[in-house]
């Protein structure tokens, strides 16, 4: 039987990758989502969570310095019911949730909405040495500011996201496994005639592909590829990025690893953008010790830009930070920051470079396992480097989450 631990991590790792390289993910921190992490139960696990938070935003309309309105702050309560549905069997995990926020602003009523996320899950290990997974997740979202994608331009206007994915990982000995996935994203705006040349949408289809050669139960070497197709709406060009890597997967210490990978990129030519090639980047280093976690991580790579268009470079950096408080299992503190820098390939379209920065902080107490109390800042910044093109929001609340397990019989 195959030691499993390190190639599991590497795998997990390498779609994390693709994901911070390409997904267009929504992902709205202010204060921990849904229900407490859990460990299932085999069999059916029904989860119902409401919850309700008040927030302080300073920047709704998401205009930049000194180009808002005189009031453009408001107090914002949100109500967020969700359920979620899991599955876990001796070789079949299945999970399926659905969370829908409700916008409620004091004063500004008129920017009242929902934000609605779904979600559904498959994995499957067929033998020892065979498994695989299905993904789909679709998202309609009130502003694009909690799109975790590189290349859009923070706007208060709606948008909608799917993604779904699929793959599989096959071991060929205890030293060598190769995995193999296909993921297709599609982003779509709201469009008023004021943002339509700087919110296009589009899509992208992506294959990942990942051998792994293991020496011992810490140390592995192995290579990764991935090939990208993506369109983006209003481009008369599809875009076609390759991109390869070496890559090193090492375990520090039983609280420490190290996951990298170095190479190069290739932009192909078309009919209006010459080829572009560039060395391509990524690690992340992690701790995880009893209840604390931590990551630092770097990605260089070639996207598309589905807000000016044409593709960009990225380059990202994150951090994130959890651990309990008062050596209390009760109290927590969750905190990340991610930076990103986008630069434009495509000269021949009308492309801004993009810096964008977000953080969130909470401080949490959980006095018993179905009830939450929180409190959070989160705040984004991104900066266009043109007059009237900085912007800043800060958000400060609090967050209560209630939610209860059910076995399904």
């Amino acid at each position: 039987m195959v030691d499993g631990s390190l190639m599991k991590r590497t795998l997990l790792l390498i779609a994390a990758v693709a994901l911070l390289s390409s997904a267009a993910q929504a992902q709205e921190r202010l204060g921990s989502s849904g229900a407490s992490s859990q460990s299932y139960r085999a069999g059916w696990t029904f989860t119902p969570t409401f919850g309700f938070a008040e927030t302080y935003d300073d920047n709704i309309s998401l205009f930049g310095r000194n180009t808002a309105e005189s009031q453009n702050d408001d107090y914002i309560a949100t109500y967020f019911p969700s359920a979620d549905l899991h599955y876990a069997g001796k070789h079949t995990r299945f999970g399926a949730s659905y969370t829908g926020s409700f916008l409620n602003y004091q004063t500004f009523t008129s920017l009242n909405r929902w934000d609605q996320r779904a979600k559904i899950d498959l994995r499957r290990q067929e033998t020892a040495r065979l498994s695989w997974f299905a993904h789909g997740a679709g998202a309609m979202l009130p502003s694009t500011d909690v799109i975790e994608l590189g290349g859009i331009p923070f706007r208060h206007t709606g948008a909608k996201t799917a993604d779904g994915r699929g793959g599989f990982e096959y071991t060929f000995s205890a030293h060598d496994s190769f995995s193999s996935s296909v993921n297709y994203q599609r982003v779509e705006f709201d469009r008023p005639p004021e943002v339509r040349a700087v919110l296009r949408g589009g899509n992208v289809l992506e294959s990942m592909n990942a051998w792994r050669h293991k020496f011992d139960s810490r140390f592995a070497i192995g290579t990764d590829y991935s090939y990208r197709r993506a369109k983006v709406l209003g481009d008369l060009d599809t875009f076609n990025i390759h991109t390869a890597e070496g890559a090193i997967d090492y375990d520090l210490s039983p609280s420490w690893s190290f996951s990298g990978g170095a190479g190069a990129v290739y932009l192909e030519r078309t009919a209006t953008t010459a080829a572009r090639s560039g060395p391509a980047w990524r690690m992340t280093l992690e701790r995880h010790r009893g209840g604390t976690t931590f990551h630092v991580g770097y990605l260089r790579s070639y996207i598309p830009s589905f807000g000016f268009g044409g593709t960009i470079q990225n380059d990202e950096v994150g951090l994130g930070f959890h651990t309990p408080l008062f050596g209390s299992r009760h109290f927590y503190t969750d905190n990340s920051v991610v930076y990103r820098d986008n630069k434009p390939l495509t000269d021949v379209l009308e492309q801004l470079p993009l810096r964008s920065l977000r953080t969130y902080s909470i401080v949490g107490w959980e006095p018993q396992g179905w009830v939450r109390f929180e409190a959070f800042y989160a705040r984004v910044q991104q900066d266009s480097l043109r007059a009237g093109g900085q912007l800043f929001r800060n958000r400060v609340g609090f967050q209560i989450v209630t939610s209860k397990p059910m076995r399904v019989q």
